[in-house]
């Protein structure tokens, strides 16, 4: 999002619009993990979070020529998923939640436990099962900044609102995250 990936994202966009359509790949290739954990954030399912990446790009690509600030280009991106999602519906139908297993066994498992620590896993579980019952923009928020270390500047970005909002989420957040953890004996 910052420094030398945002004026390499603004090469290969000059590059797409000068006609090199390849250059959209590595554009694309860089900010697929990052896209596909926020759509797994908001639906809780492997392949329409999958479907809802690839939905986004193949728009991203079509409407290439409409980024206005190309500095912003992966919050651009997330607010096309983002729409995407509204647009299916997905906050009101919600599939079923995978577990962490069938996301292991479908090759996908973004917070493998450190091998060096092995007691590690079972304390993953736990947490994953009180994000799991978190509401979608508090999961999200969350992740976002003690998983992908973002800093409350860069979720704004990403999700395009103001850093106030973001900070009130993350305060609601750690509240219902203390909230679920305690019904769930966890503390």
């Amino acid at each position: 999002m910052e420094g030398p990936q945002s004026s390499t994202d603004e090469a290969l966009i000059q590059a797409v619009l000068a006609g090199n359509k390849d250059a959209f790949g590595p554009l694309a290739q860089r900010h697929t993990p990052r896209l596909f954990g926020l759509a797994f954030h908001l639906c809780r399912d492997y392949d329409t979070a999958a479907d809802l990446t690839q939905e986004t790009l193949v728009a991203a690509y079509e409407a290439l020529d409409r980024v206005r600030d190309r500095d912003a280009f992966p919050a651009w991106l997330a607010g096309i998923l983002r729409n995407k999602f509204r647009n299916l519906g997905r906050y009101e139908c919600r599939r079923p939640t995978l577990s962490l297993d069938e996301l292991r066994e479908a090759g996908f498992d973004p917070r493998a436990p450190d091998s060096a620590h092995p007691g590690r896993a079972a304390e993953q579980r736990e947490v994953w099962q009180a994000l799991e019952g978190l509401a979608p923009q508090h999961r999200e928020v969350l992740l976002m900044r003690y998983s992908d270390d973002l800093s409350y500047e860069d979720i704004a970005r990403y999700l395009d609102l103001p850093v106030t909002t973001v900070t009130s989420r993350l305060g609601h957040a750690r509240k219902a995250l203390i909230q679920r953890a305690k019904e769930m004996g966890l503390l």
